[in-house]
C-alpha cells in the first residue's frame, strides 16, 4: 500500500491502463458468455443503493420487502403461486443451496445421491464435493437429449433429489421436465431445476408464440428453480436468483444467527453478507421494461440467433450440433475433426467462444450485446478458419 494516497485522476488512468486489456461486450467478440453488460436503467439504480446490505435485513426493511416483491413476480413468471426465494450470487450458489435442502430433507439415507444429466453444470460437482453427495449422471441421446431411460435406471432408495436444466450450459436445451416429474411422483425426491440461463428466455419465449416445453413451477413435481438476473435478465453481476415452491422447507432447513444487529431471521443464504443494490437494481428494471421490454429483448435475440444458424448451415466444414431451441448455438466440425483446432484458430481472431471437448462444439450465445454486425464479422471469419483448416 503506497503512503501517501494518488488523486483521482491519476488513479483513474492508471485503472484504465491496467484494464485495458479486458474484453468489452460491445466489442461483439464476446460470443461465448452467458452473461451481458448490465442494463443502464439498472446501472444507475445499483450505484444509488451501493451500500444496502441484505445480510442483515433486519436493518434494511424496504429493500427486503423489495426483495419479496421480486421474487415473487418471477414466482409468478414461473407459473408459481406465493413462491419465496432470495437473490443469490449466482446460478452456482442457488444450486448449491438446492443440493443442500436435497440432502437435509433426508436424514435417513446414509449415502445421498442425486440424479442429473451428464449436461447439467459444473456447479452441481462443486456442490456434491462440499455436501459428499455422490452424483449419478444420466447419458445423451446423439441428439443431445437426456436419455430418460437411462435417467430413470439410476433412481434408486439413495436418490434424495434430481436435477433437470432448462437451458444447458453447452447447447441451450430444455431437458423433459414434465417427463422426469413424472419419474418421481409420489416418490420423497427433491426436483430442482436448473434455468440458470433458460429462466429469463423461456417465460418470454412463450409470450412470443414459440413453442416451448413446460419446465417451471407448472409441473408440479417441481420444488425449486435457479435463474439468474444477470444474463438474460440483465441485471448487475452477480445476480442470482433461488426460488422455492414451499415455505415449510425453509423452516425444516434454514439456517439462523441471533446476534445480528436487525434482528435474527431464518434463511437458505451460503453467504452472510448480501448485496441489496443488485435487488433493487432488477426490481427498478423489472418496473421498467415489463413483460413487453423483455420480450422484446428476447426477440431480438432469436432474430440473430435465427441469422447465425442459417449462416452455418452454409458453411461446408461445419454444422449444427443442434437446433437451437433458445439463443444458444453449437457449432460442430461435419467431419468429426476435434474442434479445438477449430476455437484455436478463432481465438487467434479475437473470437471468444464456449469449448465443450465433451460434446466437441464450440458455443455462441447470443446475448443482447451481440448484433447481426457483430455475427456477420464472425461468419466471415469462420469461413476463413474452415478453409485454412481443409474443413471443407
Amino acid at each position: 500500500m503506497l503512503d501517501e494516497g494518488l488523486n483521482k485522476q491519476e488513479i483513474r488512468r492508471i485503472l484504465e491502463e491496467k484494464l485495458s486489456p479486458d474484453y468489452s461486450y460491445d466489442s461483439g467478440f464476446i460470443l461465448g458468455s452467458m452473461c451481458t453488460d448490465a442494463h443502464k436503467f439498472a446501472k444507475s439504480i445499483y450505484c444509488k443503493y451501493v451500500s444496502k446490505n441484505l445480510g442483515d435485513p433486519g436493518l434494511f426493511p424496504g429493500t427486503q420487502k423489495l426483495e419479496d416483491e421480486v421474487v415473487a413476480e418471477i414466482g409468478e413468471l414461473f407459473n408459481g403461486i406465493d413462491i419465496l426465494g432470495s437473490f443469490t450470487t449466482g446460478g452456482s450458489e442457488a444450486n448449491l443451496i438446492a443440493m443442500r435442502i436435497a440432502k437435509k430433507l433426508r436424514p435417513d439415507i446414509k449415502d445421498p445421491e442425486v440424479v442429473l444429466p451428464v449436461s447439467a453444470h459444473m456447479s452441481f460437482d462443486k456442490a456434491a464435493d462440499l455436501l459428499d453427495i455422490k452424483l449419478r449422471k444420466a447419458k445423451l441421446n446423439d441428439d443431445f437429449e437426456l436419455d430418460l431411460n437411462h435417467f430413470e435406471s439410476l433412481l434408486n432408495e439413495n436418490t434424495c433429489g434430481v436435477v433437470g436444466v432448462a437451458g444447458t450450459t453447452s447447447l441451450g436445451l430444455v431437458d423433459p421436465i414434465e417427463e422426469i416429474g413424472k419419474l418421481i411422483k409420489g416418490k420423497d425426491i427433491f426436483f430442482h431445476v436448473d434455468a440458470a440461463f433458460g429462466g429469463f428466455v423461456l417465460p418470454f419465449l412463450d409470450k412470443l408464440g414459440k413453442q416451448v416445453r413446460k419446465w417451471d413451477f407448472s409441473v408440479e413435481e417441481v420444488d425449486s428453480i435457479t435463474a439468474d438476473p444477470h444474463k438474460m435478465g440483465m441485471g448487475i453481476i452477480p445476480s442470482g436468483g433461488y426460488f422455492l415452491r414451499n415455505e415449510a422447507i425453509i423452516q425444516k432447513t434454514g439456517f439462523e444467527i441471533p446476534y445480528l444487529a436487525g434482528g435474527n431471521f431464518k434463511h437458505l443464504h451460503i453467504v452472510g453478507t448480501r448485496p441489496g443494490g443488485t435487488v433493487i437494481a432488477f426490481w427498478a428494471l423489472m418496473q421498467y421494461l415489463g413483460n413487453q421490454g423483455f420480450s422484446k429483448v428476447v426477440k431480438k435475440c432469436m432474430k440473430n440467433t435465427e441469422f447465425l444458424a442459417a449462416n452455418v448451415r452454409n458453411i461446408d466444414g461445419v454444422k449444427l450440433a443442434a437446433e437451437p431451441t433458445m439463443n444458444v448455438v453449437g457449432i460442430t466440425t461435419e467431419n468429426g475433426q476435434s474442434i479445438c483446432e477449430l476455437d484455436e484458430e478463432l481465438r487467434k481472431s479475437e473470437w471468444m467462444l464456449g469449448k465443450f471437448t465433451e460434446f466437441n462444439l464450440v458455443r455462441v450465445v447470443v446475448m443482447p450485446h451481440v448484433t447481426e454486425a457483430h455475427i456477420s464479422r464472425f461468419i466471415k471469419d469462420l469461413k476463413k478458419v474452415c478453409k485454412k483448416l481443409k474443413l471443407v
